[in-house]
């Protein structure tokens, strides 16, 4: 009997938490501002899609300027033949050189224009990799392992490895494909070249061609996720949960002191509001994830979940992530980045009773910690601060951890530090919560 009476009473007590938190989410549908910065987020996912579309490189953008390239060097192939004709001695010797250079180019560019036409994937990747494993085994060879002009060893590597995964899991890859033009990595820092502007300009060339775009369903997930899982989306959600304590008149004898009145635990409340923050920034992103899938399966295509992504190590080591993988990762700190942000905002609800003060005293502490962040990166506590790890992707693919000389910087230890230090903040809410409570605030 007192095992089912006291099963009875947990089940009552869930059931009544889930009642006061639906009864939070409609009051928060009901809130204008609430449902405007809901529009504002999905004008931009639509806007981003469509910015994101118009920079893919499609087979056939590569197509075209291919073909052109081929009847250039066709129509310069006639010009030399009929210039052989009448050529003596070096010049002739010369003429001849440069014919046999030209029909080999020639016929490495029409079987790509065929591989390309016929979106053979799996060839493509294979001439890549076969065109760059003997450039891997001369730098070996002349030890250069640490450089840092492109194409470095680790970027041909790292190209190489890619190409291989990409093969095995049958994956499509972006456009366009080469290691020379269109990828670079964190240890690239310049191009070989006597004139600086040049180098330059051949760099920034580099680093646009490197960052490319797919309108497939993953691949937009994965721009959009880098750009909402940082301080940015942090600012976002913040606002859009800002007034959930404070907007009843928390201390200022406001609706939420009816509540008060009732047979409600005053715990209860605040717990459903905090669970409803939580619960709801799911659903923002559970949605982002489906309106991902939809207009890209739409537009274009599901994309790959293999999709390799590069992941650092120590000493130019690295490993392969898969880009679905990746993703959960990535959503699983971001969401702790949320309840750790989200305790701080709770904790000033409860001591500022005031919506702007509450704000504007968590953006401070925010930005101040991310600030002192950046001042502590060569202490040896680094990786126990929890400011650290707010841009998530870097985090993940370990090029905070390089930037800052510092390896301890891990997905882990973030995941270890939010954790904490959002318990941490959670209790003393209670604590200072409980404290109010018995004083009559």
């Amino acid at each position: 009997m007192f095992l089912a009476s006291l099963f009875s009473n947990s089940t009552n007590r869930g059931v009544f938490l889930l009642k006061l938190i639906i009864f939070e989410i409609k009051k928060l549908w009901n809130t204008i501002f609430f449902r405007m910065l809901l529009v504002v987020l999905l004008v931009f996912f639509i806007a981003y899609y469509v910015f994101v579309y118009i920079n893919t490189t499609r087979v056939g953008d590569v197509i075209k300027p291919l073909k052109e390239d081929i009847q250039g060097t066709e129509q310069r192939l006639e010009e030399d033949r009929r210039a052989l004709e009448s050529a003596e001695g070096a010049k002739a010797t010369e003429l001849q050189s440069s014919i046999e250079f030209e029909e080999d180019w020639l016929e490495k560019r029409q079987t790509t224009l065929e591989i390309l036409e016929e979106e053979s994937w799996d060839a493509l990747l294979q001439i890549e990799t076969e065109e760059t494993e003997p450039r891997i085994d001369t730098m070996k060879y002349q030890n250069e392992t640490h450089t840092y002009t492109h194409p470095t060893l680790f970027t041909l590597e790292t190209y190489v490895e890619m190409s291989k995964w990409m093969q095995d899991k049958d994956v499509t890859p972006l456009l366009p494909m080469s290691v020379y033009f269109s990828y670079i990595t964190f240890y690239d820092k310049e191009v070989s070249g006597d004139n600086r502007e040049a180098s330059e300009y051949v760099m920034n060339y580099l680093k646009e061609n490197s960052n490319k775009y797919s309108s497939a369903s993953i691949h937009y997930l994965f721009r959009l996720f880098g750009l909402l899982f940082s301080f940015i989306g942090v600012i976002f959600f913040l606002f859009l949960f800002g007034d959930i304590v404070t907007k009843e008149g928390l201390g200022r004898h406001g609706p939420i002191h009816l509540l008060h009145t009732q047979p409600i635990g005053r715990y209860k409340i605040l717990t459903s509001k905090f669970i409803t923050a939580i619960f709801v920034s799911i659903f923002i992103l559970v949605t982002a994830v489906g309106f991902s899938i939809i207009v890209g399966s739409i537009f274009d295509r599901f994309g790959d979940w293999d999709y390799p992504v590069l992941i650092y190590g120590e000493d130019r080591t690295f490993t392969l992530m898969s880009m679905g993988v990746f993703l959960i990762k990535a959503a699983g700190m971001f969401m702790l980045i949320l309840l750790f942000c989200y305790s701080i905002l709770f904790l000033f609800s409860i001591l500022t009773k005031r919506v702007i003060f509450s704000i504007g005293l968590t953006l401070a502490t925010l930005f101040i910690g991310l600030k002192m962040s950046g001042v502590l990166q060569t202490s040896s506590v680094t990786h126990y601060i929890p400011f650290q790890y707010f841009s998530v992707f870097e985090v993940l693919t370990n090029e905070l951890a390089l930037n800052m000389a510092n390896f301890n910087i891990t997905f882990t230890n973030g995941m270890i530090s939010l954790s904490i230090s959002s318990f941490v903040l959670l209790v003393v809410t209670y604590v200072v919560y409980s404290l109010q409570t018995k004083m009559g605030n």
